[in-house]
């Protein structure tokens, strides 16, 4: 059984992974529409990548059949005198990679690994690692691993410049002290990848980001765990159950009150737990809630990010707005009122969306928000995009009020929060008639793909999407204004008690 660079990589997350992989992929899910559009726009940023080559040679694959040829095709570039490989395949054994560039340098090779992401990474060191003694066994002597990444600095200015929208990071040293682990470690992936039976599934087994995927896929196993196992704890990590574990706690009836073990998410269930059920400071909600001003707007932004801007004045990876909600209260006593905007061309939508904004938000009153750091960051970087609205941006932004803050700070518990204080998990709680389930879109990241997908295209269903988008848009704005009501509410029950 062949063993890939993407199968190598699978047994460094957690070795069941691989061996599920190879033996029964059902039970591994499938990838969500949100990565996968993650993935398409990867694929951009190695094309423009690839441009910095001019005289490679391409081997790549578009169907089975060139597949089964690639690493003919490989040797026969070589052999013809090429300079430089682009999407070549080797084999040594039962290991096999496909590299994405491979240099001829002198009396050597660089070889390069293209990642979207905006630095290198960890595993990209693992990655060239696997790749270097693949092509070593094949007599490429490499003398320079590097990560093509893009440069977080790139604001795009007209077409696409490649040498401007990448970097190259030198990992050469770090590779190499990852060679001898990783021959130890792809004899293992082989070996496991070939077994009749699954390795051990141990949870504690997966790497620190991978705990969690692994953890959902545990689950489904068998033997299942016990109901009272401390991998049940909402929001437990690697580092805690690691830490748990080692004190031989291996049951949530086991954990000690107070217990300095678990990490912020656990240990805010864990304190909520404690109370018995929900709990409420009413003097400090109460202070929060004083501190709110009429008229109250708010606001929710949806966005895009790609690693290859989209758009001119934007740069790889920034969170673009395309999208508003914005409910406003005028003042205590009258209706709510609602206004949104969608942007539905293909253009940046920046400019659109804040005309439009800046002519509903008036220069008093609060803006609520629900995790304001990431609501004003896009707010200042509209400014930069528009600098004649650089002044309205500000005034937002010194308005905000972030409605999340009586439930990080625990201001209000409820075990049922499951240790989160996103929107999504104290709506239901807060308000049990309303949640994100009947919606069609119930996240942003497949808000975001979705938007990209009908409006850079010409996709039959736009009108249906942009409906789903205005309801989900419309839904966290929504949660907001309600959630205010009802803290409002528990603040009043409290005083007249």
């Amino acid at each position: 059984m062949q063993l890939s660079k993407s199968d190598y990589m699978l047994f460094l997350r957690h070795p069941a992974l691989l061996w599920l992989k190879k033996h029964e992929p059902n039970k591994i899910p499938p990838v969500d529409v949100a990565t996968q559009q993650r993935m398409a726009s990867g694929y951009d940023f190695e094309e423009h990548a690839e441009k910095l080559f001019p005289d490679a040679i391409t081997i790549g694959f578009t169907s089975p059949a060139e597949y089964r040829t690639m690493l003919s095709r490989t040797a026969e570039a070589w052999k013809n005198g090429a300079k430089c490989v682009v999407q070549g395949m080797y084999k040594s054994g039962e290991l096999t990679c496909i590299t994405d560039v491979v240099e001829a340098d002198g009396d050597g090779y660089t070889l390069i690994e293209i990642k979207s992401s905006n630095s290198d990474k960890p595993e990209h060191v693992m990655d060239l690692a696997f790749q270097r003694i693949v092509l070593e066994e094949n007599g490429y002597n490499i003398h320079k691993c590097q990560v093509l990444h893009a440069n977080s600095k790139y604001r795009r200015d007209g077409d696409i410049q490649p040498n401007a929208l990448t970097q190259i990071t030198d990992v050469t040293v770090r590779v190499e002290k990852r060679l001898a682990k990783t021959k130890v470690d792809a004899a293992k992936a082989v070996s496991i990848a070939n077994s009749d039976s699954i390795p051990d599934i141990d949870p504690l087994i997966a790497t620190s980001n991978a705990f969690a995927d692994w953890l959902e896929i545990r689950k489904e196993l068998e033997p299942k765990l016990p109901d009272n196992s401390i991998y049940n704890l909402p929001k437990i990590g690697h580092r805690v159950a690691k830490n748990l574990i080692a004190q031989n706690i291996e049951t949530i009836d086991d954990i000690p009150q107070n217990s300095a073990l678990l990490s912020h998410g656990t240990a805010k269930y864990w304190k909520a737990l404690s109370k018995g059920g929900q709990y409420i400071n009413t003097e400090k909600l109460s202070l929060f809630l004083d501190s709110i001003e009429y008229p109250v707007y708010y606001l929710d932004y949806e966005t895009a990010a790609n690693p290859v801007p989209i758009w001119d004045n934007t740069s790889p990876h920034q969170q673009v707005p395309f999208q508003y909600s914005l409910h406003i209260k005028r003042d205590p006593t009258t209706e709510i009122e609602h206004f949104e905007y969608l942007h539905g061309d293909a253009d940046c939508p920046v400019y659109g969306l804040l005309l439009s904004l800046s002519k509903q938000i008036e220069p008093k009153g609060t803006i609520l928000v629900w995790n304001q750091s990431f609501e004003k960051k896009r707010n200042e970087e509209m400014a930069l995009y528009s600098p004649e609205h650089a002044i309205f941006f500000s005034s937002i932004n010194d308005r905000v009020i972030d409605l999340m803050d009586p439930f990080s700070d625990d201001v209000i518990m409820d075990p049922t929060f499951l240790g989160s204080n996103s929107i999504k998990d104290v709506l239901p709680v807060m308000i049990p008639e309303i949640s994100y389930n009947g919606l069609e879109i119930k996240d942003g990241g497949s808000a975001a793909s979705e938007w990209q997908r009908v409006t850079l295209s010409e996709a039959a269903d736009k009108v249906i999407v942009y409906k789903r988008l205005k309801k989900y848009c419309e839904r966290d704005t929504e949660a907001m204004v309600l959630i205010h009501e009802k803290l409002i509410e528990l603040v009043q029950s409290e005083t007249l008690k």
